[in-house]
């Protein structure tokens, strides 16, 4: 095992923007795939003798190899480009664990370092190792903490909170997705596809549909002790709803923990403009039909989703309480797909027909 410490201080007259901006470049460099741990570190505290050095970055790789490797990688090149133009001076030196460092295994990335991961990958349309496999043992809690990092990442550079969808709620996808559980993530704006409007592909990177049913809420609804009774009063609507979820995780290899950071796999949300009032629903017994390119992939009903739609909206509230974080008017609300995600390509027309509240189409383009 290699690890390369890189000891830095940031000149006077950085602006905190940059200097975040090089710390999160340097976290970025655990998507190069010889890079198996990045850690950061700040310490205003340090002796004398390493003064000023104020943070400490250490990059653990299997053998010299994967470290030479990085050392050419053209990300390493552009992030060390970067830092030098803030940087006051860096130090670097890369030391061979020994036989006990070894046996205690690699350093674990900080939930940062995993979040700006996640985000690297979405930005550039790439793929990364799972985070269940980098830090095994990850909890669930934690793996909701990675997820509000780049939720307030995305509010900081302008995004707006639109709504939440439940994800993992049909047995099909759990089954499909080795989970015992539902999971959500939050939709922001730009995430809204007007029925019908083309879809490029090549902004996704693994793209699949689900057929879902949404809906609007009318007013608050906040958790805990959140009953079906509750939210059917907390509800406007009801509406057809194509989710494209969109794994930045290497070729759909995830857990429970990997999909809630990585804000469940949401990518776009193709939405209805039709809402209809809930009241003469039967949800659970609602039908729909999958087609793409006029054949039919999937069929099911309401009651796929945990017995009934309106159990997932429900779920959710509550889940939500645990953070403190409510269901508000106007939120547009996902409650969980009826069957198994299906891939889709450029080209494809997808059409979801629901009973009693229309359909939608996406159409994904190259």
């Amino acid at each position: 095992m290699i690890h390369h410490v890189m000891l830095f201080w940031f000149r006077k007259d950085t602006p905190r923007a940059e200097a975040e901006e090089v710390l999160d470049g340097i976290r970025s460099l655990a998507t190069i795939p010889t890079v198996k741990a990045v850690s950061i570190s700040e310490n205003r505290d340090f002796p004398e003798s390493s003064e000023p050095f104020t943070h400490a970055a250490i990059l653990t790789f299997d053998d010299l190899e994967g470290r030479n490797e990085f050392f050419a990688d053209e990300l390493h090149q552009s992030v060390r480009r970067r830092a030098m133009s803030v940087l006051g001076e860096l130090k670097t030196i890369s030391v061979a664990s020994g036989e006990a460092s070894s046996a205690a295994g690699p350093v674990s990335p900080s939930l940062e370092d995993l979040a700006a991961q996640l985000h690297r990958a979405e930005s550039t349309s790439t793929t990364m190792p799972p985070l269940s496999e980098q830090v095994p043992g990850l909890s669930v809690e934690d793996a909701y903490r990675i997820q509000q990092l780049n939720v307030s990442r995305r509010l900081r550079d302008g995004g707006v909170i639109v709504g939440q969808k439940v994800g993992l709620t049909s047995v099909a996808m759990q089954e499909q997705l080795g989970v015992e559980e539902p999971d959500y993530g939050v939709l922001f704006a730009d995430m809204l596809v007007d029925d019908g409007q083309p879809i490029p592909v090549s902004g996704l990177i693994q793209p699949r549909v689900e057929a879902e049913v949404a809906f609007v809420m009318e007013r608050e609804l906040r958790g805990p002790g959140v009953t079906e009774a509750d939210a059917r009063e907390a509800i406007a609507g009801a509406l057809p709803v194509i989710e494209v979820i969109d794994s930045r995780i290497n070729a759909w290899q995830i857990g429970l923990t990997d999909t809630v950071a990585d804000n469940a796999s949401c990518a776009k949300v193709v939405r209805g403009n039709v809402v209809t009032p809930i009241a003469d629903l039967d949800l659970p017994t609602m039908g729909m039909v999958l087609t793409i390119d006029g054949e039919v992939v999937s069929t099911a009903a309401g009651a796929a989703v945990l017995g009934n739609p309106i159990r997932g909206l429900v779920w959710l509230a509550n889940k939500l309480a645990e953070f403190g974080v409510s269901l508000r008017p106007g939120d547009l609300v996902l409650a969980g797909a009826l069957h198994a995600s299906v891939p889709v390509t450029g080209g494809m027309s997808v059409h979801a027909e629901f009973a009693s509240i229309g359909g939608i189409t996406a159409a994904f383009t190259s």
